[in-house]
Parts: structure tokens; sequence; C-alpha cells
């Protein structure tokens, strides 16, 4: 299945601050801001068509988010 590249206007629109925000909050999150040392990661990239959901977000930590990357890459998934 060949990946489906999201365009710069959607990968802006799924990555503005008040999504995000709104996500966190729906996350758990009263205030809308992650704790120190937290990221939202995207189970399904933005840029090949996820979308920032509850449902395809979480919440790791930095060095963790870290590592989930460099082996997407490394599988060539990235």
């Amino acid at each position: 299945m060949a990946k489906r590249k999201a365009t710069k206007a959607q990968v802006k629109k799924e990555r503005s601050p008040a999504k995000v925000k709104k996500v966190i909050k729906q996350k758990g999150h009263k205030s809308g801001k992650l704790p120190k040392g937290k990221e939202l990661h995207h189970v399904k990239p933005v840029a090949e068509g996820g979308k920032t959901t509850k449902k395809n977000t979480r919440v790791v930590p930095k060095a963790n988010h870290k590592k989930i990357h460099k082996n997407r890459r490394k599988k060539g998934k990235i």
C-alpha cells in the first residue's frame, strides 16, 4: 500500500496550536499543556494523512518519542 502524502496546508491544519490544545485537554491535561518532558505523538504521522485526534495521538516521554521516530526511520516507515 502506497503512503499518502499530506499537503502543507493539511499538515499546518493538523498541527495548529488550537487543535493540539483541544486534544491535550481530551487526554486529561486540563490546562491544555503537557507536563514537562512529555510530547504528543501521532500514531499515524500527519505527513501521511494522520489526524490530530484523541485516538491517533499518545502522550509519551521526549526520550521515547525520539526512539520511536528513530526506529521508524530504520524500518523505512518515515
